[in-house]
């Protein structure tokens, strides 16, 4: 990915938030944002790239990325018992919730057992089964623990999931987001994050976040 001069040559996510590595002119530099999520990177990237365009070096660029987790997108909540909760429910695409899930992995990598809650995709009907299938097979090769899906228009999601015999972790599947609420509650604690992405449920998989989220959070 590059814009103009600047390229990005890696990006991580953590529970602290995401770090952006750019290069420039032979200089990398490695720049920790203050949110989380793809969107956050990508807005960092068009900030940096439009201060290198007025004048400024590298360096002074990255001083002000005020950047905050963006509501909706992978924006971290405190869930029920100490989880980590990530309220996806704007994302809807193949795109946006593939790169949701790469998030969820990375923090997996931190240490945390990660749950993915996912609702049908914003797809062409023509598209529908092959995009759900798809995205069942990245789930499973991003290692993700536990798969709950939501909703009989993402049935092929759960079911490529439920047969990569390669996989160790878990797919269930609910016709509704408040049906699966006991489900979800029960895997929560302080060493869980738990993704819940849109896709065509929005109102109510945003029910569901906050039903999980921790009063006074």
């Amino acid at each position: 990915m590059s814009m103009n001069a600047l390229t990005v040559v890696d990006v991580v996510h953590t529970p602290d938030g995401s770090t952006v590595t750019v290069a420039l002119d032979g200089l990398e530099r490695s720049i920790p944002l203050g949110g989380l999520g793809p969107l956050v990177v990508e807005r960092a990237v068009d900030a940096l790239s439009a201060a290198l365009e007025a004048g400024a070096s590298l360096d002074e660029a990255a001083l002000d990325l005020p950047l905050l987790d963006v509501p909706g997108r992978t924006q971290r909540l405190t869930g029920i018992d100490g989880a980590l909760l990530l309220d996806d429910t704007h994302a809807a695409s193949p795109e946006e919730v593939r790169g949701s899930l790469r998030v969820l992995a990375d923090l997996g990598r931190s240490g945390l057992r990660t749950v993915a809650v996912i609702g049908p995709l914003q797809v062409a009907e023509h598209d529908r089964l092959d995009e759900h299938d798809a995205l069942g097979r990245i789930v499973v090769r991003l290692d993700i623990a536990q798969l709950v899906v939501i909703g009989a228009g993402a049935r092929h999601l759960y079911m490529a999931a439920s047969l990569e015999g390669s996989w160790d972790g878990e797919s269930v599947l609910f016709d509704d987001a408040a049906s699966a609420y006991d489900f979800v509650r029960a895997t929560t604690g302080p060493n869980t994050v738990i993704l819940v992405s849109g896709g065509t449920l929005r109102a109510e998989l945003a029910e569901l976040v906050a039903r999980l989220r921790e009063v006074g959070s």
